[in-house]
């Protein structure tokens, strides 16, 4: 297979659809068995893109949450994956310039700074995706939680300003 170039529009569309029809049209047994597994450091199969008639992107999901602050159940996942989707959307129905909100690690990941941002319990937790290519044909989707402290320095804003609100990126 030929290296394929995803947009990050695609890519942010696909994994929002996918997000939603895994955990939120689901029935909650089977989301929660699937919040499980991730949050037991497993990938699970998740999503598939067709380029052209012949090539395919097979996708897995994964979730980090090493930074998550406090306890993590399904409960709290899955309102911050409603408000990371709420943020998604919004950005993608605005038309916004994805190269000012999105980044290449060192790795290659495509990470993008779109949080969902939880208040929970007096705590903070902001979680956001990225995309990588494994190899030819197989690619993974990764939420990550981040932690706070360090999200608030990187955006130029404290944790009051997050607390409140503030406008995370620029989408000026």
């Amino acid at each position: 297979m030929s290296n394929v170039q995803l947009k990050p529009e695609l890519i942010l569309g696909a994994i929002n659809s996918n997000l939603n029809l895994q955990f939120f049209l689901e029935p909650r047994d089977i989301a929660k068995t699937l919040f499980n597994d991730l949050a037991d450091g497993k990938s699970a199969p998740f999503m598939k893109f067709e380029i052209g008639k012949k090539a395919e992107i097979h996708c897995n999901l994964e979730l980090d949450a090493s930074e998550y602050v406090g306890k993590l159940n399904y409960g709290k996942f899955r309102k911050s994956v409603a408000l990371m989707m709420l943020s998604i959307q919004r950005m993608l129905e605005d038309k916004n310039d994805l190269s000012k909100i999105s980044m290449t690690n060192e790795t290659g990941e495509l990470l993008f700074n779109i949080p969902g941002i939880l208040h929970a319990d007096d705590q903070i937790n902001i979680l956001v995706c990225g995309f990588r290519q494994q190899a030819p044909g197989l690619a993974c989707a990764s939420l990550m939680y981040l932690e706070p402290e360090f999200y608030a320095q990187a955006a130029g804003l404290t944790l009051d300003d997050i607390k409140k609100g503030t406008p995370v990126h620029d989408t000026a």
